[in-house]
This record gives structure tokens, sequence and C-alpha cells, in this order.
């Protein structure tokens, strides 16, 4: 029982939110069910305890901005339904801030470490099982990579985002054994690692790499590290995948793929059912929306309708079931929302460099690095789970400042 019914709101909080990490791999309801729940908690913590939150927080106001946007798209639709569906989809980007903004208070660090286990111990699940899946189907998933296919995940989750989620597992698995001394926590970091190479996408894969990079030359400026264990990091980071594409036949018949599709790009062959051909061709249509449409764009719900009308407008040599949409945040909000939904999320992710970035816990850079890379091959703006990413995990890890020496 509790002991103040003060108490609730945070209760349910800490509920709604363990239920929503254990649910992200596997179980898009019970994202949305936890969504709600948070929301009434934040909304009986506004009314019992009364919180003093920062709603002029620069990120908030960023997304807060985004969401009003795609309200406003309504009166444009063409289509009623998808658009509804897409502000659901888009309406967790007001709700996670503000609710983090409301108990940022009550969000103590060692809540974040226990929140931090049970995502590393969730997303580790899913990888595991994908990886067994993929080794009792070994053949035929191979022949599938090299035919642009993506290794199933257990599931269900997006292979792209999931990709992303994968890489920030091991990040975060990493932070917990080397700063709250969680030994175990290497064994989830070693299995999402060799998940990220085995059965992931692309973009989480060299995500890791950049965000490796990025971290990397951020200890360089604040600890001038002895030269010697630099060239050792260096070593790691290149044997690694050459272990990777000569041991692994997934991550081999995925380099095949890229240059197969490199050459499509470079030679200007036929790019169908070449995914990176494919997505090329998407980006050159969606940038001729927005020079068509520079200032409004055309709304989330007409943007399907458009760029079907640009494609045969282009004679687009794609085939109608190529015809995808942009898969670089960046031109899907200017073909969107104009210029001024593009400078918005340019400002988001650029606001933290001018920040005092290197400042920042490793936990946020690494999430701000994954996050930035991923944009440009993935909407994560316009996905149920790649909106948990850049607002509630944003701002869960945005504040969190570096412990060490603390025991589990």
């Amino acid at each position: 029982m509790l002991n103040n019914p003060r108490d609730f709101s945070f209760l349910l909080f800490k509920i709604a939110l363990i239920l929503l990490i254990f649910a992200i791999p596997y179980s898009r309801a019970l994202i949305s069910i936890s969504t709600g729940m948070l929301a009434i908690a934040a909304l009986s913590e506004l009314i019992l305890n009364k919180p003093v939150a920062n709603f002029k927080n620069k990120y908030f106001l960023c997304l807060t901005a985004l969401v009003i946007y795609c309200l406003i798209d309504g009166l444009r639709a063409n289509s009623v339904s998808e658009w509804a569906s897409m502000f659901g989809i888009k309406l967790p980007l007001f709700i996670f801030p503000a609710v983090v903004l409301i108990f940022k208070e009550k969000i103590t660090p060692a809540f974040i470490k226990t929140w931090s286990v049970f995502f590393c111990i969730s997303i580790s699940s899913a990888t595991l099982g994908s990886m067994i899946n993929y080794w009792m189907n070994y053949a035929e998933i191979n022949v599938l990579v090299l035919q642009s296919k993506n290794v199933p995940i257990i599931g269900g989750m997006h292979h792209i985002t999931f990709s992303v989620y994968c890489a920030f597992a091991v990040f975060v698995s990493s932070y917990l054994a080397l700063n709250w001394k969680i030994k175990w926590a290497w064994i989830l970091a070693f299995i999402n690692i060799l998940g990220l190479h085995i059965i992931t996408a692309r973009t989480g894969l060299v995500g890791f790499y950049f965000a490796c990079g990025i971290l990397g030359l951020i200890y360089i400026i604040n600890n001038k590290p002895d030269p010697k264990y630099l060239l050792l990091a260096v070593t790691m980071v290149v044997i690694l995948p050459l272990a990777a594409y000569q041991f692994i036949g997934s991550f081999h018949n995925r380099v095949l793929n890229t240059i197969e599709d490199i050459k499509v790009i470079r030679d200007q062959k036929d790019a169908n059912y070449q995914s990176m051909g494919m997505r090329i061709e998407a980006t050159k249509t969606a940038f001729r929306i927005v020079k068509k449409h520079p200032l409004i764009g055309v709304g989330f719900s007409n943007l399907s309708e458009e760029m079907y009308a640009q494609y045969e407008e282009d004679k687009s040599i794609l085939y109608k079931e190529n015809q995808i949409l942009p898969h670089d945040q960046f031109i899907m909000e200017a073909a969107v929302h104009g210029i001024v939904g593009l400078v918005i999320i340019i400002l988001f992710y650029l606001f933290p460099v001018f920040s005092n970035f290197n400042k920042l816990s490793p936990l946020f850079i690494s999430l701000w690095a994954l996050l930035f890379f991923a944009s440009f091959f993935e909407c994560l703006f316009n996905r149920q789970h790649g909106v948990i990413l850049v607002s509630l995990f944003w701002f869960m890890y945005y504040d969190h400042k570096p412990v060490k020496n603390q025991q589990s």
C-alpha cells in the first residue's frame, strides 16, 4: 500500500516505464497502453504534487512544434484516417518529454541505472532470440541478405530501428559495467555487438562505429590519453569488422550487397529492388516536391499521393511497388512541412553541440550520434519506436551526469 496518496503518480510512472521498456521489441499495443499510463501519471503528478516543470526547454519546444504542425496538417489532409494514424504516432513526441520534465526531480541516478538495466535486458533478449533464429535458418537468411532483404527480428520490430536500439544497448551495457560496476552487463554488451554484425541493418551497424568515433574524439579532447592506448582502440575498431566479414555469413553478404548497391548508383543501373538505389530515387523525388512547396510542404497525409504523382511526372524507372517514400528524416520533414520543419529538426540536433557537448554524459552523446547518423537513412520521427528514442530516451539521458565507481 502507498504510505501517501501523493506517491501514486510516481508509482504509476515507474510501472508504465517498465512496461514500455519490455514492450519495445515485442508489442506495439503495450507501448501505446504504457504511453497512456505515463500521460495519466503525469497529469496525476501535476494535480497532486504541483511540480515545477521547465516547459520552456528548447528540445521540448522543438518537438512540440512538430506535433502542432502535424495537428494543423489535419486541415489539409486528403485522407483523414491517414492523418489520424500519423498524428497518433507523433503525439508522444509531446507526451514523453512532458512526462520526464514533470517527474525530473524524482528521476535520480539510481533510477536511471535501474531503467538502463531493464532496457539492456529487453533489447538483448530480442537480439539473442533473433540470432538463434538466424542460425536455425542460416542458409536461407544469408541468401535473403544478398537480395537486400533484412534478417528477421524476433517480435516483429522494424529492422532498421531495431539496429539503432541494438547499437545503443551496447553503449548502455558498457556504461553499466564501467561506471556502475555491474560486471554481468558486459554479457549484454557482447550479445548486442554480435547482433549488430550478424542480424541488424547497416544503419545501426555503421552508426555504432560513427558513435564510437564521436565518443573517442571527445575522450581525446577531455583526457589526452597515451597514444599507445589510442592505437590499441583504433586497431580493435578496424579488426572487428574485418573479422566479422571473414567469419559471419550475413555480415559478409551484407558487405557484398552494399558494394552491389554502390555500383548500381555509380553506373546508374536499374535501381529496382536495390535498397540504396531505391532510396536515392526516393530522395530525388522528394527533393522535387520540396522545390515545388518550399515554405509549408504538402502535409503528412498527402505525401504518399504527392510522391506517386511526382514519380509519374518524372517517368521513374522504378516499378510501382518500389516507389518508396524518402528515408532521410531531413528531406522527409522538408517535403512535409517545408523549410520551417527542416530548420526545427536541424536545431534539435545542433543544440547539444553548442551546449558543452563534450561535458554531457557518454550515454547521451552515444544516443545523439546514433540518432543523428540514423536520421540520414531512416525517418525516426515518423515511427513509433523512433519517437521513443528521440523523445523519451533523449530526455531521460540528457541531464544524466556521469557517475563513477558506484557499486551495483
